[in-house]
């Protein structure tokens, strides 16, 4: 587990993994790629600033495209994308606390610039100078603090779903998640197949469950089975809630910040996401000129729902 930095010395701890539960996850998350025909090359990259292994998975050649997956996913939910983007580098990382990346402890640590710096070292790590960057849920928002913080190491950004709160959505169902003591022990516990099924239900839709590839939500729990999940997800929630209920909010970008936004966005929305409505989503960016909102059929993970819509609305832009 890595304590994530605050104004004072950071401090680290070793983390014992299990490492037969990694190789399930690792194994799972094998034939989920082969399904599709991809073989994906995976390393581990150790960053200094912050201090944290963090697990990137690559396909393919051409011009970069960094993959963020949203929280208690992971980066096998790409792989219907990665598919249909044959001519690009495709990169995805395991959030920390997820897969095989490190945990963290986020108490105290302003989220925005942790996460700048984190993608910033990963990019250098990577050795790309900048990349496309195609954010699901939190992952989206962390893409949208890259572009405005660092413009420079951003070519395109994608927002895929909800970007958690940065547009204003209140998430108040997982206040529960970020208390001290039972947020992190209920994420931890295991959880049988069914139970486990509907918690990813209640985050992506019913049809983009049944709809997902044979043996996804197998990986996708295994992924969440990482022993820092459960500290790094319910910490990050904590600080995510104290931010938006201070004055002024931190995490949510006012409309006079976002039109700052210099880089070309394309933002899908599945019309039936249920974590923000489209039309206030369409609203809050209405007046930014560099942002393409594009409303696509299904819910929260709409690539699931109906992947020709949106991969096509990924292509097109992203071959502009």
């Amino acid at each position: 587990m890595i304590e994530a930095p605050t104004n004072s010395t950071v401090k680290t701890e070793v983390r014992v993994v299990d490492k037969a539960r990694n190789a399930g996850f690792l194994d799972a998350e094998a034939r989920i790629y082969a399904s599709y025909s991809l073989e994906p090359r995976s390393r581990d990259l150790r960053l200094t600033k912050p201090a944290i292994l963090v697990r990137a998975v690559e396909v393919g050649t051409g011009e970069p495209a960094l993959f963020l997956h949203g929280f208690s996913l992971c980066p096998a939910h790409w792989t219907p994308i990665f598919a249909r983007l044959p001519s690009l580098r495709r990169i995805a990382i395991d959030m920390p606390g997820h897969g095989a990346s490190d945990g963290v402890d986020y108490r105290g640590v302003n989220l925005r610039s942790w996460y700048t710096a984190m993608l910033t070292s990963t990019l250098d790590e990577l050795g790309v100078e900048s990349a496309h960057i195609i954010g699901h849920s939190q992952g989206a928002m962390f893409g949208m603090w890259l572009a405005l913080d660092a413009p420079e190491r951003v070519r395109s950004l994608v927002t895929i779903g909800t970007p958690a709160v940065a547009l204003g959505a209140r998430l108040d169902g997982l206040r529960v998640l970020a208390r001290p003591g039972i947020g992190s022990f209920m994420l931890s516990m295991p959880k049988p197949a069914p139970m486990y099924r509907r918690i990813l239900v209640d985050t992506i839709g019913s049809h983009a469950v049944d709809a997902a590839p044979n043996g996804l939500v197998r990986v996708t729990y295994l992924a969440t089975r990482n022993s820092g999940f459960g500290k790094t997800v319910s910490t990050y929630l904590r600080e995510m809630f104290r931010g938006i209920d201070a004055v002024p909010p931190r995490y949510v970008l006012r409309g006079e910040e976002l039109a700052q936004t210099s880089r070309p966005v394309l933002m899908v929305w599945g019309r039936d996401d249920r974590h923000q409505p489209f039309a206030v989503a369409q609203e809050k960016v209405r007046n930014v000129h560099a942002v393409r909102f594009v409303v696509v059929p299904g819910g929260h993970e709409p690539w699931l729902d109906d992947l020709e819509a949106c991969a096509d609305s990924l292509s097109a832009f992203l071959s502009n």
